[in-house]
């Protein structure tokens, strides 16, 4: 007799362990991603926590937060222990900030994390105590975007592509694309050395990607200008639609730490606000405002999906999106595609330009279900389920063949096959 296979809930476990570090904190997937991020760190938390360790899934958290700057900012990368396997490293940041740490943010979403935890944790003294240390520092990365990133429709403003948490996604070309690049700067990019080149940004966008910390750097990283002193500034729906839901379910516990809940229901309804200015009638669908532009860029996205998650959509417009997102399925054996793949920016290998992201349909199953759309988000699960059990929690999936490519073994796949997928 062979040996037992691992079910895929062992697997997922598996591969947290293996990610988690001396240092309290998990990395998204060894060698590839070596530090902290930050979104990643919120769904991180919740895997820890449907894998029974809570002490981790507060602990992941806490060591996120504790690198928030003064201005409120959680910084989207926090270099703890130096290494070789990523670029750019905190030399090229520059932020003089202890821990070193990056000198932009990303989605929020690690609020949302902390408040699960917060509702769920079955040792309800930990659960008061652990969250009511982390309270006054989500509420203070919260007001911090609500002050110095809100843009001319209300929506907030990510002021680098690495801001969204997807990189490289058709949105962003326009805005981008006049970005000066550095064309002399050496790239010394790690991520080619064990995924291919077809599955990750170009160099031409690094190259622009790195101006764009350039600028930010040379101006000093003041957090509270940021959106007037680099070259990139975009509302984004996704960014804002998860702030938004983080305001939200602050504002939902607030009374149980006897907090005032005004000021973050009001920050909510402002930025909902800003969402809804971004529907595009002709295209029937949210989508980002280049700033710079003056104008709605890119094709149909994930990034318009999040709108939903954020209860942010008019019923029909989720009813639109809803038929949408079904049509993006046909001709293709997995959901949900990252780009519209009738599109001719559509590439279904390349990182955020097309493939399947198990975070991205987490979202917008959920989304879908407020909605009412509980079969369709029931599909999406199933689907999800079918992937990981098929190609492992891969970093991302090919959506016409369900081939797991990017990143193998990576913790935000694994954690939310643990809080989500797993009955």
């Amino acid at each position: 007799m062979g040996p037992r296979q691992m079910s895929t809930s062992e697997n997922a476990h598996r591969v947290l362990q293996r990610n988690r570090q001396p240092g309290g904190y998990t990395v998204p997937a060894e060698g590839l991603y070596p530090y902290q991020w930050c979104w990643d760190s919120g769904p991180i938390a919740l895997g820890w926590a449907a894998a029974g360790d809570w002490d981790q899934a507060w602990t992941e958290l806490e060591r996120l937060m504790s690198a928030q700057w003064d201005s409120g900012m959680v910084p989207h990368i926090i270099f703890w222990e130096v290494s070789d396997d990523y670029f750019p490293g905190p030399e090229d940041w520059g932020t003089q900030h202890d821990p070193p740490t990056t000198g932009i943010t990303q989605p929020p979403l690690p609020v949302t994390a902390a408040v699960r935890l917060c509702q769920q944790d079955p040792d309800r003294a930990r659960a008061k105590e652990r969250f009511g240390a982390l309270w006054p520092k989500l509420v203070a990365w919260i007001e911090w975007l609500d002050r110095a990133r809100r843009g001319p429709h209300g929506a907030l403003v990510v002021v680098h592509p690495w801001e969204s948490g997807m990189d490289n996604a058709p949105t962003w070309d326009g805005p981008l694309g006049r970005v000066p690049a550095i064309d002399e700067l050496p790239l010394a990019r790690r991520d080619l050395e064990s995924v291919a080149a077809s599955q990750r940004p170009s160099n031409e966008e690094y190259r622009r990607y790195m101006a764009i910390v350039e600028a930010l750097r040379d101006r000093g990283w003041n957090t509270e200008r940021q959106a007037e002193d680099g070259p990139f500034a975009v509302e984004d729906v996704a960014f804002t639609a998860i702030a938004t839901r983080a305001a939200s379910d602050l504002a939902a516990v607030a009374p149980e730490l006897g907090q005032d809940a005004s000021a973050l229901e009001a920050s909510a309804t402002r930025l909902r606000s800003g969402i809804a200015a971004l529907w595009d009638d002709e295209m029937e669908w949210f989508r980002p405002y280049d700033v710079r532009g003056e104008q709605l860029v890119g094709p149909a996205t994930a990034t318009g999906v999040l709108a939903m998650w954020a209860n942010a959509a008019t019923p029909a417009q989720a009813h639109a999106i809803a038929i949408r997102l079904g049509e993006w399925s046909e001709g293709l054996k997995y959901g949900v595609p990252t780009c519209d793949p009738e599109h001719h920016l559509f590439e279904p290998e390349r990182y955020w330009r097309g493939p399947v992201w198990v975070i991205v349909n987490w979202l917008v199953a959920e989304g879908l279900s407020q909605y009412g759309f509980d079969a369709h988000a029931a599909e999406i699960r199933a689907m999800t389920s079918e992937l990981v059990a098929a190609a492992g929690d891969s970093e991302y999936y090919d959506p016409r063949t369900g081939e797991g490519i990017g990143g193998r073994g990576f913790s935000w796949s694994a954690a939310l096959t643990l809080a989500w997928l797993v009955p």
